[in-house]
């Protein structure tokens, strides 16, 4: 586990790219998916957001692979409540390697940045149907707050807001 660096950028997109077509493409590859996929998880799109000095990444690696990572945002408030929280923007993992605790180590880094920069909880967005990621968030303490649309070529996709825990929890210290 490690900060992200500005050259992990291609990594980082071809990474995203074949943990959302995994997770989101469950009918094969439409001229609608592979248009977003191409637009919005590039290396350009990358390179910006670690040039970012409110977003912050933090890599899952072993060797040169990257496996995992997660963006925080702290541009983006929270559209529910008046929680000051950060967003959790992206925690991907590659399916290889979901069930290893990757996945909880890139959350538990996210929440102490949170904590130690913001003194503040996470808040995210995650598809509804996405019933193995709402399991895990719910498993580190996240609840629902409410929902919010994702649209993607005309058609509305519902996404749930969870929001982390007000008072910082370590993982670790978890039955």
């Amino acid at each position: 586990m490690r900060d992200s660096r500005p050259e992990d950028a291609t990594q980082l997109s071809v990474l995203a790219l074949q943990v959302w077509l995994h997770t989101y493409a469950w009918n094969g590859i439409s001229g609608i998916i592979a248009d977003y996929v191409l637009a919005e998880l590039t290396p350009l799109k990358f390179a910006t957001i670690l040039e970012d000095p409110r977003q912050h990444v933090f890599v899952a690696q072993r060797d040169e692979n990257l496996l995992g990572f997660a963006v925080i945002n702290s541009a983006t408030p929270c559209p529910y409540g008046d929680t000051k929280a950060i967003e959790l923007a992206t925690l991907y993992v590659q399916e290889h390697f979901i069930g290893t605790g990757l996945g909880t180590a890139l959350i538990q880094a996210a929440q102490h940045w949170a904590y130690d920069q913001h003194q503040c909880p996470l808040w995210l967005k995650v598809n509804a149907q996405n019933h193995r990621a709402i399991g895990f968030y719910e498993s580190h303490g996240y609840s629902r707050a409410g929902s919010i649309d994702f649209i993607l070529g005309g058609q509305r996709h519902e996404n749930y807001v969870m929001l982390g825990s007000p008072v910082f929890v370590d993982d670790t210290q978890r039955k």
